[in-house]
């Protein structure tokens, strides 16, 4: 090897550690910089509690393995156990009660991080069973790709690998973090097929190379804005309207309700039976990231009176009963003061919800009695600002990534709006939202970056629903220095009956609840069409609504007039069970058919183009496994494939009986066989490669007299790389166990 060939080795190898690396880190924008807390002695702890550092580490740990030589693929698994264990929790134990209690916690965090996979969107938190299960993942693709280009002499299914990933990771995420990832990538990549050209086998592959990496670049900054993308990509991922509906709807305060408004707004939830109309509360949302709204009261800690002792309550009982749904939340008008005996374990939460200790299922029955608050409109304007330092800080809260247009909005209403007091300034933010801005409801607005969707809300989009309007208000409130929170759950629903409400999921809704000293949490809705039921506002009511028609939305079936369901009993007595037609998701949800194509289109390509990879290093071998994989390939499964597989014939032999197989002249395929065997056996060279190559060709004539379902059949069939990879798997072992024995017996011998 020259001078110049070791140097394009040399520069190949280091373009694909740093592409591997490169896409394996790009895991950890799947994360925000905040976790759980991590043992002192592990790798996210030390890292700083994020994910880079880990992620990082995963990839490095795989690019040593993928670097192994034959024993790669043996040691990948046990690699990627052992540096997970230690990167998440640190040094293992030394003792079997130890080792027993750390497969209990892993177990525990693998529960939790399915949940939150389940029910929040990306990003997550960083927490041990989140990463438990995404650095497996990350070492197998890095290994891989390690493996492509330095044993199977194929940089460019390294290449399509990595950006592949790096294109899915960049889409869920909407991009979000993905470009200096992804730039490294691409220069490292663009550099890797450029060397390899230089040192490869089969000659200068500089023209296919630069070819790959435009379609790769040009494919993954496109996925995200081809026409099916809003059809495949649901913005939903990561943004406001993920909740997770079909089949039985699972009601949690965490999640968003823009699913229930679309694809699951007929899925019937619960029915209560009320002399009052009011807002079914289930919880509230009090930290905002920038990204998404979560809950962080815990236990009895103090914030905020939610009714103060001088304001007048007005007492509502309810029944609720169950449809087709799971919760373990307490809904009810706000506030609730009790609930049923027959609730288990039934605790009241410092935000004024109240949980069960088990979930609610379908036929579930409880009641509750709420103590509506009643200040009047001069205890409001009274309340001052003499906020509870708890309260302050809770529900002050902004991020540091807050856009500029919420402060611009803020002092459009200073300037324009009476703001003497908090209490006039929040309804001057509520009347400026569902009025007065040019703010339009819309169900099908798509916001294809949660981290600006408010910028666009508040901006030049002007067009939601109730999170966006909930969600805006709270922080022009706070940035008003007026604590306030998001509250989650529905309106009063469809009057089936007198005093009973049927509850579907076009009535999941948001609001919002403002903090006023003297008086406590007071509820206001800026989503336009909507007002709170009189019984809420009795002594304060918000403006008169001078909303448009276009305005006006389902979500509130109040607003469309009439019901359309038939009159159903009431619900008089638990005892009286009924049997509810539970629809679940409707059928007029996000289209699945592109991404079917796409990914069947994906699995039809994808063993072509490997077999054209391998066969392009132009060495004897892959002329003669692309020869005999085309022609096992193309027979139907039988005998004759079966056969053929086995080890124990020459390569006439099965070269000679592929060919009787496929009914083809044997002739052109025993050619081919005597010089490879003659390569095998005998002296090398350039002749004899050359004689091969030919031999090749005159073969692969003869196998395009098939049919073309044969030929088809042959080119998209991955049986024959699915045995490739055994074989090559099983030899690593073989070869494993026979060096393991033989080292055990010489240290026997010593």
């Amino acid at each position: 090897m020259t001078n110049e060939e070791m140097g394009a080795h040399r520069m190949e190898r280091i373009c694909l550690y740093v592409a591997v690396l490169a896409a394996g880190s790009a895991f950890a924008m799947l994360f925000t910089g905040e976790g759980v807390a991590f043992n002192a002695s592990s790798l996210v702890n030390i890292g700083g509690g994020g994910a880079f550092v880990p992620m990082f580490g995963a990839a490095l740990a795989a690019l040593i393995v993928g670097s192994a030589g034959r024993f790669r693929f043996v040691l990948l698994f046990p690699a990627a156990i052992s540096y997970t264990l230690l990167a998440v929790y640190g040094f293992p134990p030394l003792t079997f009660s130890g080792w027993r209690a750390l497969i209990d916690q892993i177990g525990g965090d693998l529960f939790v991080a399915a949940n939150t996979m389940y029910a929040q969107p990306v990003p997550y938190d960083v927490s041990p069973g989140l990463l438990v299960i995404l650095m497996p993942m990350v070492m197998v693709i890095v290994a891989f790709a390690t493996s492509a280009t330095l044993y199977e002499r194929t940089p460019i299914i390294s290449v399509a690998t990595l950006g592949l990933t790096i294109g899915v990771l960049s889409t869920i995420s909407f991009e979000d973090g993905a470009g200096p990832f992804f730039f490294v990538f691409v220069l490292a990549a663009l550099a890797l097929l450029l060397f390899s050209g230089a040192a490869g086998e089969s000659g200068n592959l500089l023209r296919p190379g630069l070819f790959v990496a435009t379609m790769v670049a040009v494919a993954v900054l496109l996925v995200p804005k081809a026409p099916f993308s809003d059809a495949t990509v649901s913005s939903g991922e990561i943004d406001w309207t993920r909740i997770g509906t079909g089949g039985t709807s699972r009601l949690d305060v965490q999640a968003d309700v823009g699913d229930y408004l679309t694809a699951g707004r007929d899925a019937e939830l619960f029915r209560v039976s009320s002399t009052e109309q009011l807002r079914w509360r289930g919880g509230t949302l009090d930290r905002f990231d920038g990204v998404r709204w979560t809950n962080t009261t815990r236990g009895d800690e103090e914030v905020g009176e939610a009714v103060e002792a001088g304001v007048p309550t007005r007492p509502v009982v309810q029944s609720f009963q169950i449809l087709d749904a799971e919760t373990d939340l307490i809904f009810g008008g706000y506030k609730i003061s009790d609930v049923s005996s027959d609730v288990p374990d039934a605790s009241e939460n410092s935000d004024g919800s109240w949980t069960s200790g088990s979930r609610f299922t379908e036929g579930d029955f409880y009641r509750v009695l709420s103590e509506v608050p009643q200040p009047t409109t001069e205890q409001l304007q009274g309340a001052g600002t003499e906020y509870p330092s708890e309260v302050g800080e809770r529900f002050l809260q902004l991020p540091d990534t807050t856009p500029g247009v919420v402060g611009e909005t803020a002092d459009e209403i200073r300037a324009n709006y009476d703001t003497s007091t908090p209490y006039d300034t929040a309804r001057a933010i509520e009347q400026y939202l569902t009025t007065d801005g040019g703010f339009v409801y819309n169900l099908d607005v798509s916001y294809r970056r949660a981290d600006w969707a408010i910028e666009e809300f508040l901006g030049d989009g002007r067009e939601g629903f109730c999170t966006q309007f909930a969600t805006s208000m709270a922080l022009i409130l706070r940035d008003m220095d007026i604590p306030s929170r998001v509250v989650y759950g529905s309106t009063p629903g469809d009057e089936v009956d007198e005093n009973v409400y049927e509850v579907t999921g076009a009535n999941m809704h948001t609001w919002v609840e403002v903090y006023f000293p003297g008086v406590g949490w007071y509820p206001m809705d800026p989503t336009p069409g909507f007002a709170m039921p009189e019984t809420m506002q009795a002594n304060a009511p918000s403006p008169a609504s001078q909303a448009t028609p276009e305005q006006l939305t389902p979500e509130n079936p109040a607003l469309q007039g009439e019901s359309d369901f038939d009159e159903q009993e009431t619900l008089e007595a638990p005892e009286e069970e009924e049997d509810a037609a539970a629809s679940g998701a409707s059928d007029e949800g996000t289209p699945a058919w592109p991404l079917l194509v796409l990914a069947a289109g994906v699995l039809v390509a994808v063993p072509p183009a490997a077999k054209r990879m391998l066969l392009s290093r132009g060495r004897p071998e892959d002329f003669y496994r692309d020869l005999s994989g085309r022609l096992r390939d193309s027979l139907p499964p039988g005998n004759g494939a079966t056969l053929a597989d086995s080890p124990s014939l020459t390569v006439n032999e099965r070269m000679a009986l592929l060919a009787g197989e496929c009914g083809l002249d044997e002739k052109p395929f025993t050619e081919f066989a005597r010089s490879y065997s003659d390569h095998l056996y005998g002296p090398e060279g350039e002749a004899s490669r050359r004689h091969i190559s030919r031999s090749h060709r005159r073969g692969v004539k003869e196998f395009g007299k098939l049919p073309l379902w044969r030929r088809v059949l042959g080119a998209v069939n991955p049986a024959s790389l699915l045995a490739r990879l055994g074989r090559s798997v099983s030899s690593g072992w073989s070869r494993l166990v026979k060096e393991g024995s033989l080292r055990t017996r010489r240290l026997l011998r010593r």
